[in-house]
């Protein structure tokens, strides 16, 4: 599997819609990385397509070293080995590349908030300074486009949208997917002309909302239940949110990462069966949940 600077391109057209909808330039973002949580895995391939104001296209790769064991039930899906990039750079000098490279463009991604965490916390740990710009979400975008339609797809994964708008993929490799993710809003600019709503729901956030103090700190009293999200073991919660639900919360643990109002625990919960944002400060305690409790109304 090739890792190199692919072939591809948009085409005239599709820089055109790309540039009503994003009148500055954009920059659409994929990483490949160790696992899913920003806060603990690591970046292992970056790539990036920016679209200038002017309309040129130009793109950025690397792959990284990330210093750890990657592990197998990863390698799966984006098949890099420790050994693939045993003489590829640690993260420092790309990151600093990988910025200047953006400039000031906004940015996208599929499922941004992933993305965006691991650059966000890998430029937080070398002291890098990112510039204050706006993160959209291609898969927020499409679900606003095509909220209530009948001719929706059937699910909003980066894949599903490829092949909907008729790119061929070959998912999890990085630079194919940023190019996935611009023809795919390409594409979407086109189902209907009001795009006020869509691109209001598919912002993020933007890069200055990060404190650094607040988004990034981990508390030693947590290590075991990262260590648990990394085991993906089902956990339960006793969380002081603002839900009805209460207070005991089994969840299905899918990553841990920074956000504005300070790092989150994303997860299934298993009585909602809805994905959810839990903020770690608001955990009091966790303990993993034996699947035999699943038999007494957790399942989802």
């Amino acid at each position: 599997m090739s890792r190199s600077q692919s072939s591809l391109n948009l085409s005239p057209a599709e820089v055109s819609s790309l540039l009503k909808l994003f009148p500055k330039g954009i920059v659409a973002v994929d990483l490949e990385t160790t696992g899913l949580s920003p806060l603990v895995d690591k970046i292992i391939e970056i790539a990036a397509v920016k679209i200038s104001d002017a309309g040129e296209v130009t793109s950025y790769h690397q792959l990284i070293n990330p210093l750890i064991n990657i592990p197998e039930f990863t390698i799966q899906f984006h098949g890099l080995t420790n050994q693939d990039l045993k003489d590829s750079p640690t993260i420092k000098k790309p990151l600093k590349t990988f910025w200047d490279f953006v400039g000031r463009h906004p940015m996208i991604a599929h499922n941004s908030s992933f993305d965006l965490g691991y650059l966000i916390k890998s430029s937080h740990d070398f002291q890098i300074e990112f510039p204050p710009l706006d993160v959209y979400d291609s898969c927020r975008y499409a679900r606003a486009i095509y909220k209530n339609k009948d001719n929706s797809p059937i699910n909003f994964k980066l894949s599903t949208l490829s092949e909907y708008v008729g790119f061929k993929l070959q998912h999890h490799v990085a630079i194919e997917d940023t190019f996935a993710c611009l023809k795919i809003m390409g594409h979407l600019s086109n189902v209907e002309s009001n795009h006020t709503s869509a691109m209001e729901k598919s912002f993020v956030f933007r890069l200055s909302h990060f404190n650094k103090n607040d988004c990034f700190n981990f508390s030693t009293r947590l290590k075991g239940l990262a260590e648990m999200v990394q085991d993906k073991n089902l956990i339960q919660l006793d969380y002081r949110g603002s839900s009805p639900i209460g207070r005991c919360r089994p969840v299905r643990p899918i990553g841990l990462m920074p956000l504005p109002k300070g790092p989150v625990l994303f997860a299934e919960c298993l009585l909602s069966g809805m994905n959810k944002s839990f903020v770690l400060k608001k955990i009091k305690s966790y303990q993993k949940l034996e699947a035999s409790l699943l038999k007494q109304g957790y399942s989802k």
